[in-house]
């Protein structure tokens, strides 16, 4: 009995390895300068409704409130969940609130300011987000159909995409992702920060792909 047996095995010669060194050098630097504009898109819709992710940076708050005022917004949804530091020094319970705060002092009328809190969760935060959106949605404004989402950074493409399998077929949403302040995101790969953001937005954004979109 033959426990092995010989076989031909094709081994690339050295224009061959040198065709592979350029294919894979190609798709680095195709990588390298296009992921980033992937992850963080600008595409606002025609919409009403302005929803921004309650903890992101003042600063992007600050930029989300002043296009708010000069877009024509009619409402701004603020999301987020339970807050983990600072819930009894603020009494604030949720980033959700805490975003409406900031932004009602960045000049945003209270009355067109609604705080959609979601509930704890270990994994799939930004998920639940969305279902709590859909939920608000549902019962204060039915006919919405049209949404634009504010974030900030290589987040906001996973956002998007959650949200849009939160709120299910017949919704639109539009993304606008502020700069991210840690890193220069035209040459994010130069930057601790920028590596690890991209790094890490990268392998979830993927992450949601494969459990939440193919998945179901």
């Amino acid at each position: 009995m033959k426990f092995f047996t010989r076989k031909e095995f094709p081994f690339p010669t050295v224009p061959g390895w040198c065709t592979i060194a350029v294919l894979i050098f190609i798709g680095c630097g195709v990588f390298v300068f296009s992921i980033h504009p992937f992850l963080s898109p600008v595409h606002p819709v025609e919409s009403e409704i302005l929803v921004v992710e309650g903890w992101i940076p003042e600063y992007a708050l600050q930029q989300a409130a002043g296009d708010f005022k000069s877009r024509g917004y009619r409402v701004l949804v603020v999301t987020g969940g339970p807050l983990e530091t600072g819930h009894f020094l603020t009494g604030y319970g949720s980033f959700a609130h805490v975003g409406a705060a900031t932004l009602q002092k960045l000049g945003i009328n209270s009355s067109k300011i609604v705080a959609v809190p979601c509930v704890f969760v270990q994994k799939d935060r930004t998920y639940e987000e969305g279902v709590a959106l859909k939920k608000w949605v549902s019962q204060s404004e039915p006919g919405v159909k049209s949404l634009t989402l504010y974030s900030v950074g290589c987040h906001a493409r996973r956002s998007q995409l959650l949200y849009l399998k939160a709120l299910g077929k017949g919704y639109k949403i539009g993304i606008v992702a502020c700069q991210n302040r840690d890193y220069d995101s035209r040459r994010w790969w130069r930057y601790s920060n920028g590596i690890r953001a991209v790094a890490d937005e990268t392998l979830a954004y993927f992450y949601a792909l494969l459990f939440f979109v193919f998945g179901s």
